[in-house]
């Protein structure tokens, strides 16, 4: 019960499947799309502008059918068969809905660039099939007079789609908040999407992250917190002299502690930590920390940097 609570159910199913106490059967079959085109070719088409260029006519053919459904393209396969039998597959994904015919083609141009070296024609291709693997409600909004769209999410989502088509899913990641009292673990990088570009405070599970007031937190936070030696005047109070990557830093202003216990389904891992911002001579602010307690059994507590403010 408590793992189902914290994690959900589908990580007990994972678990019963993987000790072989629920089926899990597998079929080799691929699922059918909802919607698809294809066109056969008299003569076998090679290059990579012919193959863009059937794949704007191919997202043409589409385009009726998602308008009658009121729905656009969330992903889209380009199947190319080659006349030895081989297929070739390129997927990709959009931010948004979207069915116009040119920004198909302009994602499947990026996509080609990408794979042009890898993508071997053979003999060349005789048969594309266009399929939408998933679609979206389409929001039909008029733009300005002008021609062009208001909406700066949209010109946002249009460029990550161009990037992702061009390096992968990973290519453009938003930061989400997660709830964790550890600072390294307060966040995670998920791919792109306009609904965490409206809110960024969205977990892995969809949820918002309740917002709270937080301390104040550096510019920059290093990955991995780096070993300081530092020297203070009293065990549990601040650092009067740190030396970091070798130079020797005098503490001039210091404000804290700002204690962060671990997670309690962590706690053999981890220790407790005292945060402080502290200021030296020169005007640089840093954020240290010191992790363990004197006298609580952990070993000599230790320093580390962990970020830089402005």
């Amino acid at each position: 019960q408590p793992l189902a609570r914290r994690f959900g159910r589908g990580l007990l199913l994972r678990i019963d499947q993987a000790l072989g106490h629920v089926d899990e059967p597998v079929s080799p079959r691929l699922p059918v799309a909802a919607l698809s085109a294809e066109r056969n070719l008299a003569e076998p088409v090679t290059g990579t502008e012919q193959v863009e260029h059937l794949a704007g006519m191919l997202a043409a053919s589409l385009k009726p059918s998602l308008e009658a459904r009121g729905e656009g393209a969330r992903a889209l396969e380009l199947a190319l068969f080659r006349v030895d039998g081989a297929v070739a597959r390129i997927a990709l994904g959009t931010a948004r809905p979207l069915r116009d015919p040119a920004l198909v083609r302009r994602l499947f141009h990026e996509r080609l660039a990408a794979l042009e070296s890898d993508l071997d024609s053979g003999f060349g291709f005789e048969l594309l099939r266009l399929s939408v693997l998933a679609s979206g409600p389409f929001d039909a909004r008029q733009g300005n007079l002008a021609g062009d769209a208001d909406n700066d999410i949209d010109g946002v989502a249009g460029f990550a789609d161009r990037i992702a088509a061009r390096f992968g899913s990973g290519g453009l990641m938003v930061p989400a908040t997660v709830e964790s009292h550890i600072p390294e673990r307060a966040v995670e990088h998920h791919p792109f999407t306009p609904e965490r570009l409206v809110n960024p405070a969205k977990n892995r599970d969809g949820h918002g992250v309740p917002a709270r007031s937080l301390p104040e937190r550096p510019i920059r936070l290093f990955r991995d917190p780096e070993p300081v030696e530092a020297m203070a005047e009293v065990p549990e109070g601040p650092p009067v002299t740190f030396r970091w990557r070798r130079a020797l830093h005098r503490v001039a202003k210091a404000e804290g502690p700002e204690r962060i216990e671990p997670e309690w389904w962590r706690a053999e891992s981890d220790t407790t930590r005292d945060y402080y911002r502290i200021e030296d001579e020169a005007g640089r602010r840093y954020w240290l920390y010191r992790s363990g307690l004197y006298g609580a059994g952990d070993a000599h507590p230790r320093w580390y940097m962990h970020g830089l403010f402005a």
